[in-house]
């Protein structure tokens, strides 16, 4: 296929929502019964698969598994409470305007769940840059133990016939560069979100950006 491939990291990277993102963790650490954290510690440790994190945080592997249920109502519903005014990152507009306008087929791949990226991209009235969401459907307690975005990529890639050398992804995690690695992309990094940039740095992203403005810059350029 000749167009060129763009695909979005939803949280942290499009929607500016790392401080919901960080009050709804603690609000889950609390409950728990771990003390909660800042934002450096935030940054610092946040982690997929998500054990990591609360591992990392004072919490057993087997506590969260034993109450992961009573756990996950904790965090969507404090989420939903602290997301639901979250703006887009600065210079988002502008970059899927760009995108839209050299004919790129832009995605959003993201362990969050589906309806609710939906709900915002309706809110943010951005919807129709994207023309797949690639998220999941299930309640969100699966990405606790094991993420499946690098299979998701390659089956959507393979099934649309994009080619790697003309795919590129940018998010604010490890998992980007990574996924990048792994397929042969093109993979920006952007501070900002929820990890910090020295972690950022080891990850070895293409390009490490600090706003989705460098980004465009970096393909007008």
């Amino acid at each position: 296929m000749d167009h060129k491939l763009f695909v979005f990291d939803w949280n942290g990277t499009i929607i500016s929502d790392t401080k919901a993102s960080l009050d709804a963790s603690n609000e889950c650490l609390n409950f728990y019964g771990a003390p909660s954290i800042s934002m450096t510690r935030f940054r610092q440790t946040f982690n997929f698969p998500v054990l990591k994190f609360y591992e990392d945080n004072g919490v057993s592997e087997n506590t969260v598994l034993e109450r992961k249920n009573e756990g996950n109502q904790v965090f969507q519903s404090s989420y939903d409470k602290f997301a639901k005014n979250c703006r887009t990152r600065g210079g988002a507009r502008e970059l899927l305007e760009y995108l839209k306008e050299e004919n790129y087929k832009i995605i959003i791949l993201s362990n969050y769940l589906t309806d609710k990226i939906e709900s915002h991209l309706e809110r943010l009235n951005i919807r129709h840059f994207f023309d797949d969401i690639n998220a999941h459907d299930c309640d969100g307690t699966t990405i606790l133990q094991s993420t499946t975005k690098v299979l998701r990529l390659r089956e959507y890639m393979n099934l649309h016939g994009f080619d790697p050398e003309k795919t590129s992804i940018i998010g604010d995690s490890m998992e980007e560069p990574e996924i990048a690695h792994e397929l042969g992309l093109t993979s920006y990094s952007i501070t900002g979100g929820g990890v910090s940039e020295a972690r950022l740095k080891k990850a070895g992203a293409t390009y490490l950006v600090h706003s989705l403005t460098e980004v465009k810059k970096l393909l007008v350029s």
